[in-house]
């Protein structure tokens, strides 16, 4: 009797690159984890209470390092890249490397994202472009929820940033550049989404406009949080200016909001 063959089901491994997010890294770590997902964390000299979570979950992390604030930021990609690539590229078949304040997903919602990654996986294509879809708080958040994900609900989709690449085969690993740059090998037709909150409370949005990313512009890159230091009256939105995430329903790719309003569309001059 020939039974069908099942699938294989990919070794995944998830990266966190983690400074002062905190309060939504538990939510990212779970999510992860949700999606069978191994994680190697390096955090970049965290002054919150990123250790503390890490800490946590320490059972559940592959590997947890700590990297002095020494160290370049324009130089972690780099070197979390080669190292991707001598210690772990041959014991995984796929990656995924979200930024620690995003929620990764497939295309839709009717499937996890790690279904979603085992039909990629079984596909001739090699990496993933996701939908960036900015998350916002507002003043109506119900502020005794303390999970991030599941307090802040209203978004918007921003479809003109630089490509957010956040997934990709394993053996296609190459330097990467803020997971904007492509890799070897054709891209999944199908563009998966991410839930993007970089905006949480009042108080953490504005400490990382004014201290965490801080000077960190260079070379026309990272401008933004310049750009918003100028825009600060405008960070406070209305429900009315985006769309509701009900959690179930899949996320609506009408733009509601020009996100260049607040970020620019280049460095001040």
């Amino acid at each position: 009797m020939n039974l069908p063959r099942q699938p294989k089901m990919p070794r995944l491994l998830g990266v966190l690159l983690c400074y002062n997010d905190a309060d939504i890294l538990g939510d990212v770590i779970e999510h992860m984890r949700a999606n069978h997902h191994d994680l190697v964390v390096w955090d970049h000299g965290s002054e919150d209470d990123t250790p503390r979570v890490l800490a946590k979950y320490s059972k559940q992390l592959l590997e947890h390092r700590l990297i002095p604030r020494s160290f370049d930021f324009y130089g972690l990609y780099q070197a979390m890249s080669q190292y991707l690539i001598q210690n772990y590229v041959a014991r995984y078949d796929w990656i995924s490397w979200p930024d620690q304040d995003e929620i990764l997903e497939g295309p839709r919602r009717d499937r996890p994202y790690h279904e979603y990654l085992s039909d990629v996986f079984d596909s001739p294509y090699n990496w993933i472009q996701f939908n960036n879809y900015n998350y916002w708080l507002m003043d109506g958040d119900d502020a005794t929820i303390v999970s991030p994900t599941k307090r802040i609900r209203h978004y918007s989709l921003f479809p003109d940033c630089a490509p957010r690449i956040r997934s990709w085969r394993a053996s296609a690993t190459n330097i990467r550049l803020f997971n904007h740059n492509p890799l070897a090998g054709e891209r999944n037709p199908a563009m998966f989404n991410l839930r993007h909150y970089s905006a949480r409370t009042p108080e953490q949005i504005h400490k990382r406009i004014f201290k965490d990313r801080a000077n960190l512009q260079r070379a026309g890159m990272n401008y933004h949080y310049n750009n918003m230091k100028t825009n600060i009256q405008s960070i406070r939105f209305t429900p009315e200016q985006f769309h509701y995430d009900d959690g179930v329903g899949d996320l609506d790719a009408t733009p509601r909001f020009n996100w260049r309003q607040l970020y620019g569309t280049g460095p001040q001059p």
